[in-house]
């Protein structure tokens, strides 16, 4: 759980960080930003900071090593919150020199990396101090009218950043230290190099395990049993395999503790499917490395993040027709017209809306 009502914004830092490889330059910031106190602009500010951030998904700093003090970012951030007085620009300074020698795949952007100290955060029920680190890269134009004396309007085109889209951005969270801090990193839906590069090469990060960790790896394995074992390739039509999504999704999203068992006789329910699924989850495991548990509270803010991967559309000659299944699988039928020579469906419905 994550309040941010009561935040307060202690300091913040601005450099400009750019891409190494391409020989931009990186230019440190000497002097914090000078933000007023319940200002617009503040306000403005905090919440392009920090809404994007509820959505995220929960880390710890790790090095490979198996030593946290290797990790860089975890030292800075450790020093940082011990005097966050004496250490604020000294450490956002390291951070974005960090930051700036990780910053070496050609496609990686540069732009404005902020660092901010924030107090009475609440996170998982608990009050605690966070650092948060924020990069803007891409910059959109905007069109500001300006009145004159004399009465006539003059319009300008300026560039700037939209602060409903943050780029990349997480909080480290003064909490579970010996762990590697609890680290929120903002969702990025995108797998590429410039995703990658903030969390796995400037970060470091590895998976905390938690209830949206396990509901996440498990929704991931229901869609790719679908995806995989139920499908064409073993006699499943379209319809079958959208309704056992849907009933997978149903369950997660009305229970609020999830049960190995349980979930087998209500969504799976027959038992050579069952047992395809079983095997299924024994590779899943195996070829992700990631544990998937029988017993787990389940994590309503995974299930809605999940919602847009799961597909209940069952699209035809590349999308020009669309059925929508959302329940009663058993009402639509698959077949072949010989003498068209083309496939059909038959939808059986008692009422239209």
């Amino acid at each position: 759980m994550l309040d941010f009502n009561s935040v307060k914004l202690k300091h913040i830092a601005l450099h400009k960080v750019g891409n190494k490889v391409q020989e931009e330059d990186l230019v440190l910031g000497e002097f914090e930003l000078a933000l007023e106190e319940g200002s617009n602009l503040q306000k403005g500010v905090m919440e392009y900071f920090l809404k994007p951030i509820k959505e995220g998904a929960m880390y710890h700093f790790w090095d490979e090593s198996g030593d946290l003090n290797l990790n860089e970012m975890f030292g800075f951030a450790r020093r940082l919150f011990a005097n966050p007085f004496d250490e604020f620009m000294l450490q956002s300074q390291n951070m974005a020199k960090h930051l700036y020698g990780n910053s070496t795949h050609p496609r990686i952007k540069g732009g404005e990396f902020y660092v901010a100290y924030l107090e009475d955060c609440i996170v998982d029920g608990d009050v605690v101090d966070a650092i948060g680190l924020f990069k803007s890269e891409n910059k959109e134009r905007f069109l500001k009218v300006s009145d004159s004396e004399n009465g006539q309007f003059e319009l300008k085109q300026e560039e700037g950043v939209n602060i409903k889209k943050l780029d990349k951005g997480c909080l480290i969270v003064k909490s579970e230290e010996d762990k590697g801090f609890k680290v929120i990193l903002k969702d990025s839906p995108q797998k590429s190099v410039e995703a990658q590069y903030w969390k796995e090469s400037f970060l470091r990060l590895m998976a905390r395990e938690d209830s949206y960790y396990h509901t996440q790896n498990y929704l991931q394995l229901c869609r790719g049993f679908v995806e995989d074992v139920f499908n064409e390739d073993h006699n499943v039509e379209k319809p079958q395999q959208i309704d056992l999504l849907n009933r997978s999704l149903k369950y997660f999203s009305e229970k609020d503790e999830f049960n190995v068992v349980e979930f087998e006789n209500e969504v799976i329910e027959e038992p050579q499917v069952i047992d395809a699924f079983s095997d299924y989850k024994k590779d899943f495991k195996e070829k992700y490395e990631i544990p998937v548990y029988d017993e787990f509270n389940i994590s309503s803010q995974a299930v809605k993040k999940s919602k847009k991967d799961f597909k209940s559309l069952i699209k035809l000659d590349g999308g020009k027709v669309q059925i929508a299944v959302k329940g009663n699988e058993q009402y639509i039928e698959k077949g072949f017209d010989n003498d068209k020579n083309m496939n059909y469906y038959i939808v059986y419905f008692h009422e239209e809306e």
